[in-house]
């Protein structure tokens, strides 16, 4: 694809992270970067005030709460529109959010709709970020609030990857990994005496209707299907249910795996492309179905804590009785008696 005619959106604090590193790997790209904190902001190497930031006016942050970032992005509709409107040569916004928080969970659904509004011909691809499931309750009922939005303006969106934060043992190491990935799949072109994939061809790939998947393959591994079963264990993107696909790219090293071979592993509707490098093996699937396993697993896990918190006996107090060793016994106070009925009265005022 065309780096420079591609903006990519950070939605939130998660998701600015790694827009800034993918402009860190490639300056070509543009990246655009909304928040309601000025303190996320402050950290990314490539956020310019003046240029590439919008900051909602008068907030500090949305408290992962979702309504409160519904709010604020409707207070700023026009703004966001006209600086969108600055970007009229883009040809695929990428909108980088996670699901789990409230800056962007709550604003991906109306951001999507008012840049499908003011650049209607750009092809708009999603990148949603799904929490481990040792997160909290807040966690998960973000989560799923977010999939029904994405889902209910799915018919505004080309490629969806969901990124599973199981993959991982830290965000930083699952962050890189959606870099390098994205990445190389962004950059999937190639020529080659023996196939050739284009930014055209990219573009198809990278932004077909459905969702998307982007395979590393490790070098070394007995044949193309243990190398594939391999990068599919260690993808940190949610799995589709099916492996079927309406194009597959294929871009692997010279004399390596047999790209053929690879091939046969998925059902590919539309085309598959094909071509070589020197460096890395990689294959991108586009047009996948929605993978539902995944979430499933968020709402099991939020029914779960909600079963717990149910069951739960919470003790408030507990008196330490420091005379159980003595006969004698202090009276205790008793409220019931009738001396003390006018305590309660309307009428005692002191």
């Amino acid at each position: 694809m065309d780096k420079g005619k591609m903006l990519l959106v950070s939605l939130g604090q998660g998701a600015g992270n790694i827009v800034d590193g993918l402009i860190s790997k490639n300056p070509r790209y543009n990246g655009l970067f909304i928040n309601s904190s000025l303190f996320d902001i402050k950290p990314l190497k490539n956020a310019d005030m003046s240029k590439n930031v919008y900051l909602y006016p008068g907030t500090d942050g949305s408290g992962r709460d979702r309504n409160k970032s519904k709010e604020m992005i409707l207070d700023n509709v026009n703004a966001i529109g006209t600086l969108l409107s600055k970007y009229l040569l883009t040809e695929v916004i990428v909108v980088f959010t996670t699901m789990a928080g409230g800056t962007g969970s709550g604003a991906i659904k109306t951001f999507i709709q008012i840049a499908k509004k003011v650049l209607p011909k750009a092809k708009i691809n999603v990148v949603a970020i799904l929490p481990s499931l040792k997160e909290d309750e807040l966690s998960f009922k973000n989560t799923l609030e977010c999939w029904n939005d994405i889902n209910s303006i799915m018919d505004l969106i080309n490629d969806v990857k969901f990124v599973d934060n199981n993959k991982r043992n830290t965000y930083r190491e699952i962050n890189n990994e959606v870099i390098e990935s994205l990445d190389l799949a962004y950059n999937i072109t190639g020529i080659h005496s023996e196939g050739s994939i284009d930014n055209r061809d990219s573009l198809r790939i990278n932004t077909a209707e459905g969702s998307g998947l982007v395979l590393k393959l490790y070098d070394g591994l007995m044949d193309a299907k243990t190398a594939v079963d391999l990068a599919i264990k260690n993808s940190v993107f949610v799995q589709p249910d099916t492996y079927d696909c309406d194009y597959l790219g294929i871009n692997l090293k010279i004399d390596g795996y047999d790209p053929y071979e690879v091939s046969k592993l998925f059902e590919v509707y539309r085309s598959t492309y094909i071509t070589y490098n020197n460096k890395n093996n990689i294959v991108v699937l586009g047009g996948c179905e929605t993978p539902t396993e995944a979430i499933k697993l968020i709402k099991m896990a939020l029914d779960d804590k909600k079963k717990r918190k149910l069951s739960r006996n919470k003790r408030r107090s507990f008196i330490i009785d420091l005379n159980s060793d003595s006969k004698d016994k202090k009276e205790e106070i008793d409220l019931s008696n009738s001396e003390f009925d006018d305590l309660l009265e309307d009428n005692f005022v002191v």
